[in-house]
């Protein structure tokens, strides 16, 4: 299997495994039971295209570029390239705030409006009743979002590396997905 196929395959299980474990803990957290089967199989659909969307992000936004030196001259927290050359990543402050404004705009609005669709879609809710959760609980969805995804965005595209962004989310997620199964489970 292709490298890139192996990160989205492993990206996909731990979504899955730690989209299991919220809504396992939700159970014990409200006398209405959350649709655990719809909320995982929902993580297996919809991670492998968050994972693509971090990379096409990545590559259309560099978030560092390398600075290369010549060994006459110190960069400090460089590292040997061979040859006397030494390399340097260094943030891309720009690309960084145009990656997390994109994010949290269009990437939530979607991703908020497919996961409440989607999940009601994988419990059998018909179609008029899916579009109406995502027209009446998209705004107020988003509004609890950010309150922490943005600062998760500057954690993912400062220090995370971009085929471990998918598992950031995920783990944070995990208290975001017990919330989310509340919610669902109202």
């Amino acid at each position: 299997m292709p490298t890139m196929q192996k990160a989205i395959a492993r990206a996909t299980l731990q979504s899955a495994f730690l989209s299991l474990c919220s809504s396992l803990v939700a159970t014990f957290l409200t006398p209405k039971k959350p649709p655990i089967v719809a909320l995982v199989v929902y993580a297996i659909l919809a991670t492998p295209l968050n994972f693509l969307w971090q990379q096409y992000l990545e590559r259309k936004f560099p978030g560092y570029h390398i600075e290369k030196q010549e060994a006459n001259g110190e960069v400090k927290g460089a590292q040997s390239a061979g040859g006397g050359v030494t390399i340097k990543r260094k943030l891309n402050v720009v690309n960084t705030l145009k990656k997390m404004v994109v994010e949290q705009t269009l990437g939530s609005m979607v991703n908020v409006a497919l996961y409440l669709g989607g999940v009601r879609a994988l419990q059998g809710v018909p179609v008029a009743e899916c579009l109406q959760a995502v027209k009446t609980e998209t705004w107020p969805l988003m509004a609890a979002g950010y309150k922490l995804w943005p600062f998760v965005s500057v954690l993912n595209h400062t220090l995370i590396p971009v085929e471990q962004r998918t598992v950031v989310g995920s783990l944070v997620g995990l208290g975001w997905g017990v919330f989310l199964a509340l919610r669902a489970a109202r």
